[in-house]
């Protein structure tokens, strides 16, 4: 691995952000045998609530679950057990709804807090009453792709989060915002790292960045580009650690273009599927990220656009598996068919995903989700 070579450090609003590059993805040592795991279905969760339910968050002390369904703006908690403790369509406050949702947690222990695409950011009890609104300088601007808990609380007048990033465009130069609950004002901060093919000059599509907190850590994806992009908190300061490849050769790469008006979308998209980094959960001793390695255009066919059951059997489910320090240790183990996305992770580490509909014939009146286990064989 290469030493830092080049450091730039921001000073504002008492933030400083370290950012060294560039430096070599690390990789699984070269002769050192892989370890193998399995992901093995332990139980499910039957909810008595029909619609298209994503997870949003869990309570990382009592396991509650909560999930947002975007068509209807309908918020349900509910328990491991499929007890429904919440259900209800934009909030009781309908002055101050829970609607149009980018980003829904668990906040202070008791409530919840909502970014919207409207652009606000409130604090609600859980049964939807509203309890203030944040102050910001702008109003927040994202094109909403999913609605998973994206703003996490570092102190009692602190916040950092997504807040603003587009769907088509041009890539941003920072992705989180440090948020005074003093003032409402922002501070950006962590950039695309210099290792990352988005900092190329070239454009190649969407971005939809995946950012998660876990504990000092945080973890960066980028849709297209199988690399954990790995920073640390330390106060207010984030410093970028490394970048470890876990892609390997049939991993599906965008053609990219000189710049946004020239993508090719036709052909990245209706004549082949690219790779796609889905989402990075801590699961206790280990780290899993979640991906499809894509088809490419020699193989991609009519059949397997228009086929579920072939779409899975030739562009499965995967997860890489690393240990606490980041160290790669496993690049490809399937995620049971049964399984559609990996949604969050309960606070014993079973690890929540939402049922593949597609792969069952009969349609259920009730929503399941499997609790699934990482087991090293």
């Amino acid at each position: 691995m290469k030493l830092i070579n080049v450091c730039t450090v921001l000073f504002g609003m008492s933030v400083i952000f370290l950012s060294c590059g560039p430096r070599s993805a690390e990789q699984v040592d070269e002769g050192r045998q892989e370890q193998s795991f399995h992901l093995e279905i332990v139980d499910s969760i039957r909810l008595d609530y029909l619609g298209m339910l994503r997870v949003t968050d869990v309570h990382d002390k009592t396991g509650e679950i909560v999930g947002f369904n975007f068509k209807t703006n309908e918020l349900v908690i509910f328990e491991k057990s499929g007890k429904i403790h919440q259900l209800y369509s934009k909030g009781g406050d309908q002055p101050h709804p829970i609607s149009s949702v980018v980003s829904l947690g668990f906040y202070k222990e008791d409530k919840l807090l909502a970014a919207s695409n409207y652009g606000d950011l409130a604090v609600f009890e859980k049964d939807g009453r509203h309890v203030g609104d944040i102050p910001l300088p702008f109003k927040i601007e994202f094109y909403n792709w999913t609605q998973r808990k994206k703003i996490y609380s570092v102190s009692d007048d602190m916040l950092l989060g997504q807040i603003s990033g587009g769907r088509s465009e041009a890539y941003r130069e920072y992705y989180l915002d440090f948020i005074d609950l003093k003032n409402g004002s922002l501070s950006p901060t962590l950039p695309i790292p210099e290792k990352s093919k988005y900092k190329n000059g070239q454009y190649y599509g969407s971005v939809y960045p995946f950012i998660t907190m876990e504990g000092d850590f945080i973890y960066m994806l980028l849709r297209n580009e199988p690399l954990l992009h790995v920073y640390k908190r330390e106060g207010m300061n984030i410093r970028y650690l490394k970048s470890i490849d876990f892609g390997g050769e049939d991993f599906t790469e965008v053609l990219p273009s000189e710049d946004q008006e020239s993508f090719q979308w036709e052909e990245n998209y209706d004549k082949m599927r690219p790779g796609e980094v889905r989402s990075v959960f801590d699961v206790g001793e280990n780290l899993i990220v979640s991906y499809k390695n894509g088809v490419n255009a020699s193989l991609y066919s009519e059949e397997i656009k228009s086929d579920p059951l072939r779409q899975d059997e030739v562009d499965p489910l995967y997860i890489a598996v690393f240990d606490t320090d980041q160290k790669l240790l496993s690049r490809r183990v399937r995620v049971p068919s049964k399984v559609d996305f990996i949604q969050e992770v309960m606070p014993d580490g079973a690890i929540l995903a939402s049922k593949n509909k597609e792969m069952f014939d009969k349609e259920d009146d009730f929503e399941t989700f499997y609790l699934l286990e990482l087991v090293e064989d």
